[in-house]
């Protein structure tokens, strides 16, 4: 019986680094090139002990059902079996729901029980094939030499990965083909903060006294939307000038394709040293975000449980982090999230001292105040998304107390950002946008976080530009514009042509001060859509989606600034108007066009037919 054990687990070793090789393996070849490849040895180890667990446990089941054997060579084919059987079920679900479905996959329906008996079944004839061979393995090499297999396979992950990493913060080395004489630009998105946390938008007297400074140097737009409201695909769009449709990363699989071009990459063409700073896993180099980039330093989090950045996609991290967020997460710091603003203007800071070439491209992501919400001063206490994903309502104010308190903690640190820039003098002659990649609810429409919906508190992001040697400080622009437009400004306040491929529009251009704003998401089965024309706006829902929002909705936004009365049912010929210049909006951009300004009236859903 103790050979049978042993030899079960040594089998589950088997099967489990077996497994964690093969989701390596898909995880390598659907996404970007990783800075550095611990996913391999971190795949090898934690399948590995995980497939040994289910071994044992099944090896103590047969024994105490008196079913046990006493043959080595059955145990370990035995433990080959179960560990490949249940790891293969489990990984495979996980990467079938987040790459086929994009988390859309209704358990208990048709489509969902076929996708379960299939991954079982295929589950199981998986583990009979590699038993079979590990049967084979056994009988010929014995328990030493098994164990000899295993070591070698895993000093040869460890020096895989050691001998491919690249150093931190390498980018792409991509050099300027050209000589540019423009001022610097400086591009600074911060996560997560909603217009209405700013005091120059509103929010509490005193909360961001360095961003109102800052506004009253620049030009600030009062309605200023992004075209999506979780991280990725809202950055993708600031970058790219591109709606989400178009450039592609929508999902929490998806990375931005080589085939779109980035801001780093024109800003390079036309002379610019480009360099990025960031800390957000969503825009790490794993999911390709470093392209076009000179240099791209990515600040990564202290990840739970010993992993890296690239070993964070496995689906073995994701459950052992659910775990730890949902039952061991009594005290929260920053640093298992993100780096906070210290930390980025530390680096920037250090950046900006070893005098890099000029005129440079410098992106900047702050993370602050995504969640966790952090007490400040940090004292371990926080409410996290993930470890809280449902507060109690009664919770609102405490939450967006703290979510305010690091608004004010991000500004204290964007203000010393501005103060050093002064003292280096490149603050008054450089081209400075702030802007957030989208907002948060705090119970505003019953729910909480972002990525559900396409109200304002999710789409609503302040957004001011100081130009160089800003022509109009303090000036404050009314009409509604888009984050698609950021990098088209960017690019004519530096002196350099916009590219063609661009869907924004400069924010500065003589012309027509109404266009028509589109967002859209795809995210945890929420397949979202809505269009802002002059006064109105038109927002469409999946039906039976996770957020439970109506199929169409319709806001006079002028007069209901939060969005409170739908009327959609009282006033169908309008709605019916919007819906079609909706439908016309995402046919124009599934080919590749911008979408066209406003004729006529500021009102375009007013013309009757």
């Amino acid at each position: 019986m103790t050979r049978f054990v042993v030899a079960c687990m040594l089998g589950g070793l088997v099967g489990g680094a077996l497994v964690g090789l093969g989701e390596v393996a898909l995880i390598l070849s659907t996404s970007a090139e990783p800075e550095e490849y611990w996913l391999v040895p971190y795949a090898v180890v934690s399948y590995g002990l995980f497939g040994s667990t289910l071994a044992l446990a099944g090896a103590l089941v047969r024994a105490v059902s008196g079913r046990e054997r006493s043959s080595s060579v059955r145990g370990f084919s035995f433990g080959v079996g179960i560990a490949v059987a249940v790891l293969s079920v489990i990984v495979g679900r996980y990467h079938i729901i987040q790459r086929v479905f994009h988390e859309e996959l209704i358990l208990v329906s048709p489509v969902g029980v076929a996708v379960h008996v299939g991954l079982c079944v295929g589950g199981v004839v998986l583990a009979w094939l590699v038993a079979r061979m590990g049967r084979i393995l056994y009988a010929g090499v014995a328990v030493w030499g098994v164990l000899a297999i295993l070591v070698l396979a895993l000093a040869g992950s460890v020096g895989l990965a050691l001998a491919t990493s690249r150093p931190e913060g390498a980018g792409s080395s991509v050099q300027p083909k050209a000589t540019a004489s423009g001022p610097n630009v400086i591009f600074i998105v911060t996560d997560t903060l909603r217009a209405d946390a700013l005091t120059t938008y509103g929010g509490a007297s005193g909360q961001t006294p360095h961003l109102d400074a800052f506004a009253r140097d620049g030009v600030l737009f009062e309605q200023a939307y992004s075209q999506a409201s979780w991280t990725r695909p809202s950055i993708a769009s600031l970058l790219t000038s591109l709606y989400p449709s178009v450039h592609g990363a929508i999902h929490k699989m998806d990375m931005l394709p080589d085939r779109v071009l980035t801001l780093a990459e024109a800003f390079s063409a036309a002379g610019y040293w480009s360099a990025g700073l960031v800390t957000n896993i969503n825009v790490a180099p794993i999911f390709n975000f470093q392209q076009g980039f000179g240099e791209y330093h990515y600040l990564p989090p202290d990840f739970y449980f010993w992993a890296t950045d690239s070993s964070t996609r496995l689906a073995i991290y994701k459950g052992l982090r659910a775990v730890r967020e949902r039952f061991g997460a009594d005290r929260m710091y920053f640093y298992n999230y993100y780096q906070d603003a210290r930390v980025v203007d530390d680096n920037v800071t250090a950046w900006i001292e070893q005098s890099p070439p000029q005129p440079f491209f410098l992106f900047i992501h702050y993370m602050d105040p995504h969640d966790p919400f952090f007490e400040i001063p940090y004292d371990g206490r926080a409410v996290a998304r993930a470890s809280t994903p449902e507060p109690p309502v009664a919770r609102r104010d405490e939450m967006h107390r703290l979510y305010l308190e690091d608004v004010s903690y991000l500004d204290a640190h964007l203000g010393a950002l501005f103060d050093r820039l002064r003292t280096r003098g490149l603050y008054d002659n450089s081209v400075i946008a702030v802007v957030a990649d989208h907002g948060e609810e705090f119970q505003e429409h019953g729910g909480w976080w972002h990525g559900t919906t396409l109200y304002d508190e999710q789409v609503h992001v302040p957004l001011i530009v100081k130009r160089a040697h800003e022509p109009t400080p303090g000036l404050r622009r009314t009409d509604p514009v888009r984050t698609i437009d950021v990098a088209p400004a960017l690019m004519v306040a530096a002196g350099v042509r916009q590219p063609q491929a661009f869907m924004g529009h400069d924010l500065f251009r003589d012309g027509p001060d109404q266009w028509p704003v589109y967002a859209e998401e795809d995210l945890e089965g929420n397949v979202l859509t809505s269009l802002r024309v002059g006064d109105w706006k038109v927002i469409t829902a999946n039906p039976g989606n996770p957020r439970g929002l109506r199929p169409v909705e319709l806001y006079e936004v002028s007069s209901d600034p939060h969005e409170r009365n739908d009327r959609a049912a009282n006033e169908p010929e309008r709605t019916s108007a919007l819906l079609q210049q909706l439908a016309a909006a995402r046919a124009r951009i599934a080919t590749g066009h911008a979408l066209q300004p406003i004729e006529g009236p500021a009102n375009a859903a007013d013309r009757r037919s």
